[in-house]
Parts: C-alpha cells; sequence; structure tokens
C-alpha cells in the first residue's frame, strides 16, 4: 500500500467540515475521502478537481506538491459562481416541476448556500441576495399554483 500525503484532511479540518458534509458537498463518498485522507487510495483527477475547487486551491497544492498556497484565479472563482447558479436554477426547476419535493430543494439550496460562502470575491453578499430572491419567488409562485 502507497501513502500519498495530501492537505484533504488539513483543508477539511481548518474550515470545520466533517467528512460527511464534505461528501455531501461534492458527490465524493465519505469511504472514499477517509481513504484519500489516509493515503491509502489515490483520487482519480476529477476528484481531485472537485475537492481543490471545493477548497479553492490548486490541485498541486491539495495534493501535497506544491508548498505554497495560490489562491484560484478570478476565472476560476467565476466558474465555481457560474456552477452554484446552475445547480440552484436546476434544483428550483426539479422542484417547480414536482421531480423532487421542496424539502430536498430546500436542502440543496442550503449546500449552494454554503458553497457561495465558500466564494472569496466580493460578489458573495450579492450572489447569496439574489440566490434567496429566487428561491422566495419560485416558493411563491409554486405556493399560488397550490392555491388555485
Amino acid at each position: 500500500m502507497y501513502k500519498l500525503r495530501n492537505r484533504i484532511r488539513e483543508l477539511r479540518t481548518e474550515k470545520n467540515i466533517s467528512q460527511a458534509q464534505l461528501a455531501s458537498d461534492t458527490g465524493i463518498s465519505q469511504q472514499s475521502l477517509s481513504f484519500y485522507e489516509k493515503g491509502s487510495r489515490k483520487p482519480k483527477i476529477e476528484a481531485w478537481q472537485k475537492l481543490a475547487d471545493y477548497f479553492g486551491v490548486s490541485v498541486g497544492y491539495l495534493q501535497g506538491i506544491e508548498d505554497k498556497f495560490e489562491p484560484v484565479s478570478e476565472l476560476e472563482h467565476q466558474k465555481s459562481h457560474d456552477a452554484i447558479w446552475k445547480g440552484m436554477a436546476k434544483t428550483l426547476r426539479a422542484a417547480s416541476v414536482g421531480t423532487i419535493g421542496w424539502e430536498e430543494a430546500y436542502q440543496d439550496l442550503k449546500r449552494y448556500q454554503r458553497k457561495s460562502d465558500e466564494l472569496r470575491f466580493e460578489e458573495k453578499q450579492e450572489t447569496q441576495q439574489r440566490m434567496f430572491d429566487l428561491a422566495l419567488q419560485t416558493f411563491k409562485r409554486r405556493e399560488s399554483n397550490e392555491k388555485r
């Protein structure tokens, strides 16, 4: 068994995030995360990228290859921002047509809020406000449709 020293556990504990929460937020199983943190299994490049995006660091830094933390570029932040909006829109569409329940939609939106909290650029407050305004409008629209 080979050991790979990476910074997954370090970054996760630094941000006070449980493995279960990280698994939920990234879609990577908690068991895989445990293996990755122990160094007993090497993540595929897709998993490295998901985790690096989640923590806002480069893949090299996350892998322990780069010693110096280099913040991600503005373009990478914008990609994360766009991914949040796409995910929110998908969740709201699914909830409005009944594909998923409103409780599940609410939990998804809370997850997107946590992701938004992690973004480190000036639009954070505006993004959160727009996210909640959009959710509120959707819930109100759904409520009025149910009254008819």
